[in-house]
């Protein structure tokens, strides 16, 4: 992230200096004393020291992933006609579902999540088939890999000396806006654009100088609003924080989005990167847990943003009242809070208020300042490691008044079924931010899984795991949830899309479950395999003829 803005270093190869921890640490005391511009430069440069001089950048190794879908490129573009038969057929009739993956890994790249953004699109079609298609995002990386220097979360600078730099990548989550534009969002400002139809790339961006946004914008599906929180400053080094509305811009912009900030808030002290991965949205409230990036020394075998920085784990939260909001309850201040414990939030599940207790419930994955490495390939090829990449899911309570007030959070899951590790978790879009909500799926697995193995159906009244969907040496991604179109629905009266693998096989599935029971729908070949990927959106057909499409969460 820091190549776009600071100065690169020179281009003759320098030898460094004998002490060179001692070196580095005198010189960043300094440097954050004078300026911090200067600061990241030089890490900048100290990073890429060992680009043409150290070589400790990730070996080069002939050993796998511990699973077939790690690292792996589609092999060409999706464009399969699948024929379905269920019961439930006629009523996913005009369902379009959306994915987007880390669909290609050039030559050298050992960073899972720096795959180049791929969106993947199923259609139900005349309610006897599935058209299943898949298109790269055009960005500069997208287009011409080999001619640029790539800098993503684990990857590059691939060449530094060329000075046509690539960054973006939005390969993380999807939000559609409206039926015509839908966005591949990143936590950094560098989203891009895709027309939903044909996948053609389009070249929106957000109108924006900050270096941070939201991979999972928190949004009203009843109001079609959505709100974004992050630094207020244009620099990486800020102790200012904002929530912002996201709107269209005018017409002849490209489609642009731009930003309207609403709320303003100031931490105790200046952090790196502030950002925040999934805020969550109530009736009257935004909440975001304030994460952060940290220094790292650079003398490591990592490569990209990850070389000279990590995510650190923290215990602040921002706290605001939402623009349009009737006041009910609570004050309207933005307060920074604390919670009793630290760590990175990795994805809110569902929120929502608890009037009676004066206090709004949040349920959580959270992870550790070690989360992002384990996506390196030397990580991947070694067993799972859960206890130290993930923390307990936890039920957290953000109290409604009081600005000393701390955030509370607890275990979310008791005995045996707390020792499962979950992630991804989705729910029913119409039961956004309802108290009355009940089901959130996830994907899960235990201390001895290779990787996620298994779908739960977790009931958050009981606080237990309701259903729960595996098969031997099967590994899943996110299970979507798919409305029924049916408006009078019940909660859970819906379908679970996932993209399955089984070990040893030589191509993914597609797999529709039911969401009341988790039993098996219908499964689908898709005649490759597709890589390990985060999210997927899902719009559904209206009686106007248009298409109700839902954010992820």
């Amino acid at each position: 992230a820091t190549s776009l803005w600071f100065p690169r270093p020179l281009a003759s190869p320098l030898k460094p200096p004998h002490h060179t921890r001692l070196f580095a640490k005198t010189a960043l005391h300094r440097f954050w004393k004078t300026n911090s511009i200067m600061l990241c430069g030089f890490l900048t440069a100290l990073a890429l020291l060992p680009v043409s001089t150290l070589s400790f950048r990730n070996p080069r190794t002939t050993s796998a992933p511990r699973i077939e879908t790690f690292l792996r490129s589609i092999k060409q573009p999706l464009d399969l006609v699948l024929p379905y038969e269920d019961d439930a057929q006629k009523s996913r009739e005009g369902v379009v579902h959306y994915r987007v993956l880390p669909g290609y890994f050039p030559k050298g790249m050992s960073y899972h999540f720096d795959g180049l953004a791929t969106v993947m699109k199923v259609e139900f079609v005349n309610g006897s088939f599935l058209h299943v298609t898949s298109k790269i995002f055009e960005s500069a990386a997208g287009k011409s890999f080999e001619s640029c220097d790539f800098f993503g979360t684990g990857t590059g600078p691939t060449k530094p000396l060329v000075p046509h730099i690539c960054f973006q990548n939005p390969g993380v989550n999807l939000l559609p806006v409206g039926e015509d534009n839908l966005w591949l969002t990143i936590d950094t400002a560098s989203w891009g654009q895709m027309n939903p139809k044909t996948l053609e790339t389009l070249p929106g961006k957000v109108d924006t100088k900050v270096q941070t946004l939201n991979a999972h914008p928190a949004c009203d599906h009843d109001t079609n609003e959505c709100f974004v929180q992050h630094p207020c400053d244009v620099s990486p080094l800020s102790r200012n924080i904002c929530f912002s509305r996201l709107l269209e811009a005018e017409s002849g912009s490209n489609g642009d989005l731009k930003l309207e900030t609403f709320a303003n808030a100031k931490l105790d002290k200046i952090v790196l990167l502030q950002h925040s991965h999934s805020p969550c949205i109530t009736e009257n409230f935004l909440v975001s847990k304030v994460d952060r990036f940290t220094f790292r020394n650079p003398l490591n075998n990592r490569s990209g943003l990850l070389k000279f920085a990590k995510q650190a784990m923290s215990n602040e939260w921002m706290v605001t009242s939402r623009p349009s909001a009737t006041r009910k309850v609570g004050p309207a201040a933005t307060r920074i809070l604390r919670s009793n414990m630290s760590f990175v939030n990795n994805h809110f599940s569902n929120c929502f208020e608890d009037t009676e207790n004066k206090r709004i419930v949040i349920d959580l994955v959270g992870v550790t300042d070690r989360y992002l490495d384990s996506y390196f390939l030397n990580e991947l090829q070694n067993p799972a490691q859960w206890g130290t990449t993930f923390t307990p899911a936890q039920r957290c309570y953000v109290p409604l008044e009081g600005d000393e007030a701390e955030v509370s959070c607890e275990k979310l899951l008791d005995g045996k079924e707390g020792e499962l590790f979950f992630d991804y978790p989705t729910f029913n879009p119409r039961w956004k931010s309802k108290s009355s909500s009940r089901y959130v799926y996830a994907i899960a697995g235990k201390p001895a899984s290779k990787w996620f193995d298994s779908i739960i159906k977790i009931d958050s009244k009981t606080r237990s795991i309701a259903k729960t969907w595996s098969l031997k040496d099967t590994y899943v991604t996110e299970a979507s949830f798919v409305p029924r179109p049916n408006h009078e629905a019940g909660e859970d009266d819906g379908w679970l899309v996932s993209v399955i693998y089984t070990e040893g096989s030589s191509s993914s599935q597609l797999l529709f479950l039911d969401a009341k029971t988790l039993e098996t729908v219908s499964t689908h070949d898709l005649k490759e395999i597709i890589p390990f990927h985060a999210h997927g959106v899902s719009c559904l057909p209206t009686e106007g003829g248009k298409k109700k499409c839902f954010a992820n969460p």
